[in-house]
């Protein structure tokens, strides 16, 4: 009678239930190669902002260059969150590397300049 009772009242079990869709296949080296492409086009644009930035000393510039690259760690963090929730694991560990890249790469310009002064 408690089966019954249950589907009277559209009463489910606690379990859970598991899906029958198919994971989609998860290619880390293509997504990998598109963002570092992005990556290193938005360095270059913004190596470029920086060195027409300190030939006129324009402040604007640079503060865009500092945008650029901030926009680009929080739409990597963003898609990496995204990618995380839709269970793409794989694609979120790549952007995570990938972020991880990038501030050592950040470090290592950093420390570059401070020993040039």
């Amino acid at each position: 009678m408690n089966e019954e009772f249950n589907e009277l009242f559209e009463i489910k079990n606690d379990e859970r239930e598991t899906s029958n869709l198919a994971v989609p296949k998860q290619n880390v080296l293509v997504h990998s190669i598109i963002r570092a492409v992005i990556l290193i086009i938005t360095t270059i644009l913004t190596l470029g902002i920086l060195f027409v930035a300190a030939l006129g000393g324009e402040m604007n510039l640079a503060i865009l260059a500092g945008a650029i690259v901030i926009a680009w760690f929080g739409l990597m963090i963003f898609e990496a969150n995204n990618l995380k929730k839709k269970r793409k694991n794989e694609l979120a560990g790549a952007n995570i590397v990938l972020i991880v890249i990038a501030v050592v790469l950040i470090l290592i310009l950093i420390a570059y300049i401070a020993t040039l002064r």
